[in-house]
């Protein structure tokens, strides 16, 4: 899955008609889900990958929230799709299952990325170990749940990286005996605007 597709993005750039430029294009939305993710506090995946698109995180965390009595964690990646496995272990091995909490021990909240031990279960609280916590999850977005404002970011970014792709590396152009400054072909002002309530927090251990 891309942020957008091909046919998407060449609704911003006027001037191109046709298919001929749609594996350019594409190498440029690639280009821009890793930008963005950059700029929007994703860290790696699992596999190294540094995208908007869902994958699997490992984090670590050194115990719950004190303010809700250690029974909350917040994971940085969201929204969560899915937790994988969930270890409490102060001795940081993460392979007994004594220390493993069953999936019915918690309640998740995708989009906020909160994590809830319930309070009828045997697990009432975190314990409060470095790095004890270990969780492994799915989150980020799908075709469903990319949010439009992100998508129109991209086709906007991808359509000034395109037609900007013959000054790539260049500082300025001269032409007739004139210097002109090139615009750089970071992620524009109101790319940044559109991402920035997406973006997470920056504290990540993994």
């Amino acid at each position: 899955m891309a942020i957008v597709d091909a046919s998407t993005a060449r609704d911003y750039i006027p001037t191109l008609t046709g298919t001929a430029s749609d594996s350019l294009l594409n190498t440029l939305i690639t280009r821009f889900d890793a930008v963005a993710s950059g700029y929007m506090g994703f860290p790696k995946q699992s596999d190294g990958t540094i995208s908007l698109e869902v994958g699997t995180y490992e984090e670590y965390l050194d115990g719950g929230i004190d303010a809700r009595d250690g029974r909350e964690l917040m994971l940085m990646v969201r929204p969560v799709v899915a937790i994988t496995s969930l270890f409490d272990d102060p001795d940081q091995h993460y392979d007994d299952s004594a220390d493993q909490i069953a999936s019915d021990n918690f309640i998740l909240y995708d989009v906020e990325g909160r994590l809830v031990l319930r309070n009828d279960k045997e697990d009432s609280a975190f314990s409060g170990a470095r790095r004890a916590v270990r969780v492994i999850y799915t989150a980020g977005y799908s075709s469903s749940t990319m949010p439009k404002a992100v998508q129109h970011a991209c086709c906007i970014q991808v359509a000034h990286w395109f037609q900007a792709r013959a000054h790539i590396g260049k500082t300025n152009v001269s032409s007739a005996g004139q210097t002109a400054a090139l615009m750089s072909l970071s992620l524009l002002p109101e790319v940044k605007e559109a991402l920035g309530p997406y973006r997470l927090p920056t504290t990540w251990v993994g």
